[in-house]
């Protein structure tokens, strides 16, 4: 587990930005606060409006919903980025909604 003051880079495809992530913190919760307007709705991990491919690096997820995001699709690299937290530099696109 990566300790808690540690900060990753986050790039987010969609947007092109690159924000940083401490590791107590999801990536939803960095991209808010960096003014990325990322998709969500429920923001625990119960809907799924956040669902994102995670092309690069690695998260640990805290707890969600099966509906929301199943062991198939966390095999295909899929993600939640309200649960997400960073574990290395990632890379990751969301699959909502075209940016905007």
């Amino acid at each position: 587990m990566a300790p808690a003051n540690k900060t990753f880079q986050v790039t987010i495809r969609n947007s092109g930005q690159t924000i940083a992530c401490a590791a107590d913190r999801t990536i939803l919760q960095a991209a808010i606060a960096a003014g990325v307007d990322y998709p969500y709705a429920c923001a625990t991990g119960n809907c799924a409006t956040c669902i994102s491919k995670l092309e690069e690096g690695k998260v640990s997820l805290l707890p969600h919903g099966d509906a929301a995001l199943g062991k198939a699709q966390l095999k295909s690299g899929l993600t939640l980025a309200c649960r997400a937290r960073p574990r290395s530099d990632v890379t990751i696109n969301w699959l909502a909604r075209a940016a905007s």
